[in-house]
């Protein structure tokens, strides 16, 4: 899936106006990027617009107890992988890196 902002919102600066955004995952229905920054954020599907609705094949998809959605490939699926990722956990940053990079390449 591969979104673009709006128009720019200053409560989110670190997203740029005309840039691609590949989604790597949606986490409770907001979508999982890389910022400007380069890192994996969260941020509302409302400040986007949806340029290729396709969404990888090996996402694992799960509802919450109040509907809201779930989607990431298996290896960054594991309860509480991204609060390893940002503790600075190696085996969990060198999964993303992997997975982000392999994804990357495909759409290239």
């Amino acid at each position: 899936m591969i979104v673009q902002i709006k128009s720019k919102n200053p409560d989110y600066p670190d997203l740029s106006e005309n840039q691609p955004y590949f989604v790597i995952g949606i986490e409770a229905d907001d979508y999982r990027l890389l910022n400007d920054s380069g890192k994996p954020y969260l941020y509302p599907p409302e400040l986007f617009e949806v340029m290729d609705p396709r969404e990888p094949s090996d996402w694992v998809t799960e509802i919450g107890e109040d509907g809201e959605r779930y989607a990431y490939p298996a290896p960054l699926n594991e309860t509480g992988f991204f609060e390893d990722f940002f503790d600075q956990n190696i085996e969990q940053i060198s999964i993303f890196w992997n997975v982000v990079n392999r994804r990357l390449s495909d759409a290239a």
